[in-house]
């Protein structure tokens, strides 16, 4: 009994779902579609929802990765608590269930011990409503299976309506893919036969992470990815499977924030996220069938390569034109580059937002993920012989082989030209990329010191990058016809470009000390996968 003297009821499970978006015309043509007709148990259940969701005023719930609502359906009241941060995030939630007497939460009813511990201390009175949903569902149970023919049962949810606060609203046109049994593959397969009836798009954000950005406002948050944590134990196909669902996860968790634009670091962090994709495909590349590195590595460099300019652009803009203008605000020069600048970087942005709109990166989405969810590089004997291998033997050898090539590449460090340091800068983010994904099978107090030789140098060789991508940039900008910016701007961007090259060379010539004691810090440095 509740504490209003009605029955209560609660339940738990881990909820594994997976949303799309698609106009509302898209949805009327996919509830009737023969893919969903002939699959589904019976005919469709049609509800309409009405969730209140609450937090405290500081959002305690949010900043623990918490959504908490309470839901109407019918006469029935139900809250649930959902775990938005558990697992891989954009797939496994953490659902607690529980009936309530009204639209009012209870927190008494929540289950203990877990939920109420991750809730922790709400003192009477502080939860209050933060934003709403009104939504039209229908719903349907579909047999289905993966690529390997395995039987799974999933529910589809055809959602249309709002999430919404006291002051603003967006719409909401999604399809929810919700495993009931069988393997979360299947979801994927699902979705890659319905993307192919009618555009969808992967929803990386749940109606809740909506709901809170419409009440707090601001663009959407970055992220850095999370910190891996590998199983000493873990066999190479284990280690492959954790590498690359995290990788999935700081790629996805940064997409909004890339489409928005309002904070660099966005694109940047997504861009961070498909170079650490491409370079887990080098290094488990004897575990993986060629055919499928192949497509791999082709999407996710198409993907990388269409957010290249934002990321340029930005980087010009924020660290390299940026210090001239503080040193000379009156300069007009300099203030008509950054306007022709700022131009270039919203085309680099619409070419960013075009392609994570297309069809081609749904797909691509898609298909990762059921390459994912159901380990597609097993089968072969070959790869099969590397996947049941100790990753820890294998690790040492790796990391020996990426330090070997970054010191086999520098040569002479010193005296280097540019391209041979660019080379060796590629060669020192793929080290870098390795060792984060295997630090935790090494002891840490040796990792650490390295690392931060490592990251130190990054950071040095990092700003003579940035020099030589602006002159790049420079040369395009200045080499476009008057009309792309009218004679006068022309002429005062291409003086402007002179004087940001002078003033960074100047820089480069001073930081060259600094970034030859970076090199000789880390050529020391004693490498952590060497036993002692």
């Amino acid at each position: 009994m509740d504490a209003k003297g009605g029955n209560r009821a609660s339940t738990a499970h881990a909820e594994i779902e997976l949303k799309l978006t698609a106009d509302p015309k898209a949805l009327a043509a996919l509830r009737d579609a023969p893919a969903v007709i002939q699959r589904a148990r019976g005919r469709g259940v049609n509800k309409r929802l009405e969730s209140i969701y609450y937090d405290t005023p500081d959002y305690r719930l949010h900043k623990r990765n918490l959504a908490f609502r309470v839901r109407r359906a019918g006469g029935q009241f139900v809250q649930t608590l959902k775990d938005e941060g558990q697992g891989d995030g954009r797939l496994r939630r953490g659902e607690w269930e529980s009936e309530v007497a009204s639209m009012a939460p209870d927190l008494a009813a929540l289950p203990a011990p877990e939920p109420r511990e991750k809730v922790g201390l709400i003192l009477p009175g502080e939860l209050r409503p933060v934003f709403a949903s009104q939504i039209q569902r229908t719903t349907r149970v579909l047999d289905a299976c993966d690529a390997d023919g395995g039987q799974s049962e999933i529910e589809i949810a055809f959602d249309d309506g709002v999430v919404k606060t006291a002051t603003d609203a967006v719409p909401v046109a999604e399809v929810e893919l919700e495993l009931r049994s069988g393997s979360p593959a299947a979801l994927y397969q699902l979705a890659l036969e319905l993307h192919g009836i009618a555009p969808l798009r992967v929803e990386t954000r749940s109606k809740s992470a909506r709901g809170y950005a419409l009440a707090r406002g601001g663009p959407p948050l970055w992220h850095k990815a999370e910190k891996l944590t590998l199983d000493p134990a873990a066999t190479v196909d284990g280690a492959l499977s954790a590498i690359v669902r995290n990788c999935q996860e700081h790629w996805l968790a940064n997409e909004a924030a890339a489409l928005d634009g309002g904070d660099p670091e966005g694109v940047h962090q997504m861009r961070i996220a498909l170079r650490r994709l491409r370079s887990a495909m080098s290094l488990f590349a004897k575990a993986i069938p060629p055919d499928q590195r192949s497509w791999l590595k082709t999407d996710s460099g198409w993907v990388a390569g269409n957010l290249g300019p934002a990321r340029d652009w930005d980087v010009f803009l924020g660290s390299v034109l940026q210090p001239l203008l503080q040193a000379r605000p009156d300069d007009a020069a300099l203030v008509a580059l950054r306007r022709a600048a700022a131009a270039e970087r919203a085309a680099g942005y619409l070419r960013a937002g075009e392609a994570i709109g297309s069809p081609r990166y749904t797909r691509f989405l898609l298909r990762l993920g059921a390459w994912l969810e159901g380990s597609g590089w097993r089968g072969d004997f070959h790869q099969a012989a590397w996947q049941h291998r100790p990753m820890v033997a294998l690790a040492d050898r790796l990391l020996r082989q990426r330090h070997r090539t970054v010191l086999r590449l520098a040569g002479d460090f010193a005296v280097a030209p540019i391209e041979q340091r660019h080379r060796v800068r590629i060669a020192l983010k793929k080290l870098r990329y390795a060792s984060e994904f295997f630090r935790t099978l090494y002891p840490a107090k040796r990792v650490k010191p390295y690392l931060k030789s490592l990251a130190g140098l990054q950071d040095s060789i990092g700003y003579f990058n940035d020099v030589a991508v602006a002159a790049r940039l420079l040369a395009d900008i200045v080499a476009r016809p008057a009309a792309a910016h009218g004679e006068d701007d022309r002429i005062a961007v291409a003086q402007a470009a002179g004087t940001v090259i002078g003033w960074h060379e100047h820089g480069i010539a001073t930081n060259e000390p600094q970034l030859v004691a970076d090199w000789t810090e880390f050529a020391a440095a004693r490498p952590f996968w060497h036993k002692t």
